[in-house]
């Protein structure tokens, strides 16, 4: 009987022990949130750490700077540690002359803010401009005034239009040729205006085979009468018909190529 005895008062005293371990455990916790606690309200107290300087960085030449400023001011709040920089990064994005935005808190006391503007390579729909990834954006000076192609189509075909304009003029560039217009109708049909204002048809199918055929036929037909030429329709199978300018008789010709 002794030995039973002294085995439970053995298992009393170690579950006793566990017991004080587990409590120390919870109480240790429970200070250490505390403090945390404390610290994170210490910190975000925007007169403990207030923000100081806002720099604004970029080459800007078509971002108005100050509207930049009032887009982003109402989310300039806090302290250092607290100001929403997401918040921030999102408002200046929102601007059409925005391509990307960076913030970033820098010690002590400053937030920078670093913008990187939209490359325009080309406008869309005259109402907008698509950047070297296709995307367009529309800014509301959209009159402005910039020597860019002019490229148009249905919502969602920007970088199908813009990767068929930059192959179209490569293949030009030989004969001096340039591109000042290309167009995908809502029936998916092509239509290109070179810098002298001549119209190319090619329609919905075998456009590249329609435009080799108009640089085929361009030294022998078109090169000395180029001031004349209006339209070239390359809608044939094996053929186009050309509309030429300021001809006295027959102005309308079709031309086997």
């Amino acid at each position: 009987m002794p030995v039973e005895r002294t085995s439970t008062v053995q298992m009393i005293a170690a579950l006793l022990k566990d017991n004080v371990r587990t409590i120390n455990g919870l109480v240790l916790i429970t200070i250490l949130l505390a403090m945390m606690s404390l610290a994170k309200h210490w910190l975000s107290d925007p007169y403990r750490f207030p923000l100081e300087v806002v720099e604004v960085k970029g080459d800007f030449r078509y971002l108005d700077k100050q509207r930049l400023q009032d887009a982003v001011a109402s989310h300039v709040e806090g302290g250092f540690f607290t100001v929403d920089v997401n918040a921030i990064r999102t408002a200046a994005e929102q601007l059409p002359w925005v391509y990307k935005a960076a913030v970033k808190r820098v010690w002590p006391a400053t937030l920078r803010i670093s913008i990187e503007e939209q490359q325009a390579i080309a406008r869309w729909d005259e109402q907008g401009f698509l950047n070297m990834n296709g995307e367009p954006f529309y800014p509301e000076a959209s009159s402005l005034v910039l020597p860019l192609p002019s490229l148009a189509g249905p919502e969602g075909h920007e970088l199908k239009v813009l990767e068929n304009y930059q192959r179209v003029t490569q293949t030009l560039a030989p004969l001096g040729i340039q591109v000042s217009r290309m167009e995908l109708d809502s029936r998916r049909a092509w239509h290109l205006q070179v810098g002298n204002g001549v119209l190319l048809e090619l329609g919905r199918v075998d456009t590249r085979e329609r435009l080799q055929r108009f640089i085929r036929a361009y030294p022998t037909v078109f090169a000395a009468r180029i001031e004349e030429l209006k339209r070239v329709d390359l809608r044939y199978s094996n053929g186009f018909s050309v509309n030429w300018q300021q001809l006295a008789v027959n102005p309308e010709t079709d031309t086997q190529g």
